[in-house]
């Protein structure tokens, strides 16, 4: 119920489309009756004015990768847990070519510590999140990038039937129970709900936080010069997807 119930309320958890919806709504309101609602108007618009012009997405980005900017010394590695979220499943379907996007980071990380420690093991949690699947999925994308470097597939475990972060760690758990020491690669800004996830799973596991969106030299002359609307909305959006999710998690699990 979780699940589905995320996936349907997904569009209007998107805080810009939410807004935008609410405007058309009031809008339509003020044409067709008598009410008027010209504040909550007024408020939306410069809600929208200040995500679109201020870096607000990217401040909260801040927050959720704070913690994971300073990596701690890792001396032993057993297992390595992979989120997936970097496949692009219908683009690598189509063109038969691999595709991933921005947080590729996290298939190129796994492969750098496999290497670095060469007794590990790669679990690689995935599937497919979306409401209406397809036989090809993330596990499947994931299986092209490592048989394209010429990984061994071996040292792999694919696990292809979760949909999300929780159903992820505890498939990890129900198959590795095993007093070893685990780390997690995922994004930084996904990190923060991950690790309270783990926590209440009671799974020992260290972060290895990859993809930051926050960090950047800012300087205000700067800002102005790559001043990109559609990009602060997406920062924002990231960053009030993830608030979300940890309080859903914080009150339903």
């Amino acid at each position: 119920m979780y699940f589905y119930l995320s996936k349907f309320l997904a569009p209007i958890l998107n805080l810009t489309n939410l807004l935008f919806i609410l405007l058309i709504i009031f809008y339509l309101i003020n044409l067709k009756t008598k009410f008027r609602f010209k504040f909550f108007s007024n408020i939306i618009l410069i809600l929208l004015l200040l995500i679109s012009f201020f870096p607000l997405g990217n401040l909260g980005l801040k927050y959720l990768e704070k913690d994971y900017i300073l990596q701690d010394n890792v001396y032993k590695i057993d297992n390595i847990v992979v989120l997936a979220g970097s496949e692009n499943i219908f683009s690598t379907k189509i063109t038969k070519k691999l595709t991933l996007n921005d947080a590729s980071e996290r298939l190129i990380t796994s492969v750098k510590l496999a290497l670095e420690y060469p007794n590990s093991k790669i679990y690689y949690l995935g599937g497919d999140g979306r409401i209406v699947k397809s036989k090809f999925n993330e596990v499947h994308v994931a299986k092209i990038f490592y048989s394209n470097i010429n990984f061994d597939l071996k040292k792999i475990i694919f696990i292809d039937n979760t949909r999300n972060t929780i159903e992820n760690l505890k498939a990890f758990k129900n198959i590795n129970n095993l007093n070893q020491s685990n780390i997690l690669i995922t994004s930084a800004f996904h990190m923060k709900r991950s690790m309270l996830i783990a926590k209440e799973l009671d799974l020992n596991i260290k972060p290895y936080a990859v993809d930051f969106r926050s960090i950047n030299d800012f300087n205000i002359l700067n800002y102005y010069q790559r001043l990109n609307i559609a990009e602060n909305w997406q920062s924002f959006n990231i960053f009030f997807r993830e608030i979300i999710g940890i309080l859903a998690f914080i009150m339903f699990y």
